[in-house]
């Protein structure tokens, strides 16, 4: 089965406290319960994925972080399933090496990145493509993660810059199929709630 994750996506998701590639500490959700939903698409599994993140902090500050995931598909588009959202795949999107030190730079940097900009990454490639985007209601910046050593394979990811998004807010990974660009995984925010508490 070619199930491949997006690294953007997992090693944000199972990024726990402010540990690599969480894209917003903990520390940066307001006291309250967050929910963030996402949709997640894989070309062989033949249903949509939700899931969905809650961060709740508590006046004491303490925090808790809940996570559901839902798939529907056959026993064997399913038997992959605890390996896509486990550590297995987390080096590589859709066949295409991401750079884990370019991602980390991208999500740093996040706040200087400008619309209409290209951005070289460490290791070779190049952030392009740069724009803003709003996605379920949260700002963000956008580009595409290019590399010419893969000129068959791109990586598109948006960073949240007006809320805190436990994991980035979309992942969108392509590959070059007969001359035509074909999605084979995405992750997108689809819903953000925020209940003060």
């Amino acid at each position: 089965m070619r199930i491949k994750v997006a690294a953007i996506a997992l090693a944000s998701v199972f990024a726990v406290g402010g540990g690599a590639f969480g894209q917003a500490q903990l520390e940066s959700f307001p006291q309250g319960t967050t929910t963030m939903t996402f949709r997640i698409v894989a070309e062989d599994v033949s249903e949509p994925q939700a899931l969905e993140l809650q961060v709740i902090a508590h006046a004491d500050g303490i925090y808790t972080v809940r996570m559901m995931l839902e798939a529907s598909g056959t026993a064997d588009q399913l038997s992959t399933f605890g390996l896509v959202f486990g550590a297995a795949g987390l080096l590589y999107g859709g066949g295409q090496d991401v750079s884990l030190a370019a991602l980390q730079t991208l999500m740093d940097q996040r706040a200087r990145l400008q619309e209409g900009q290209e951005y070289a990454l460490p290791g070779g490639g190049s952030f392009t493509n740069v724009a803003s985007v709003t996605i379920a209601g949260v700002r963000c910046i956008e580009g595409t993660i290019v590399d010419p050593r893969s000129p068959d394979a791109k990586t598109t990811v948006a960073f949240s810059l007006s809320h805190p998004v436990y994991t980035v807010p979309r992942v969108l990974v392509e590959r070059r199929r007969d001359g035509r660009w074909e999605t084979v995984f995405s992750l997108e925010l689809v819903g953000y709630t925020f209940v003060a508490g």
